[in-house]
């Protein structure tokens, strides 16, 4: 490739040398720009990445301390598996469900029942033990490896390097 001509700044010719490439992994160098440049390509990789996330939460019953609306972030800040967010539809695009997100082919349920019942001490409540999904192929990142395991593909003696996640810390009063 030429150099760019005298005046003209190198930042218009960036050069990418691939260094391992695989279906789910790249490895690369950037070479010849500057930082602009760089975080430019990675907010593209970062966008055309398909996820998932919580973002309508119904709340039937709250006495804790803690306001639906804490819970509620909390639960979106939970990192969900998107294996299957390339067979999902957006719920404004859905035309099964007119776009209001209750059909299965543009959302997900999940459950969460906890209740702190020992007068003085806390429960604390996290996504592995106590947030349940109705599709195993969208769950808490820490729950991927249980349905790795139901279909085979991981040894269940293995040990588990993630374990638990805390969410919220619940006490009685």
């Amino acid at each position: 490739m030429e150099r760019p001509a005298t005046g003209v700044t190198y930042q218009r010719f960036p050069r990418v040398k691939i260094r391992e490439l695989k279906d789910d992994y790249a490895k690369f160098e950037l070479r010849d720009t500057d930082a602009s440049m760089a975080n430019a390509l990675r907010r593209v990789m970062i966008a055309e990445v398909p996820t998932v996330a919580i973002d309508l939460v119904e709340i039937e019953s709250n006495s804790s301390v803690l306001n639906d609306e804490f819970i509620a972030h909390r639960l979106g800040l939970i990192p969900l598996t998107s294996s299957g967010a390339m067979g999902m539809r957006f719920s404004r695009d859905c035309d099964a469900c007119d776009g209001d997100g209750s059909c299965e082919h543009c959302s997900v349920e999940f459950h969460l029942a906890a209740r702190a019942t020992d007068s003085g001490q806390t429960l604390e409540v996290t996504s592995t033990k106590d947030l349940r999904s109705t599709d195993p192929k969208v769950c808490p990142v820490d729950q991927a490896r249980e349905y790795q395991q139901a279909l085979g593909n991981i040894d269940p003696y293995d040990a588990d390097p993630q374990g638990d996640h805390r969410q919220v810390a619940l006490s009685p009063f």
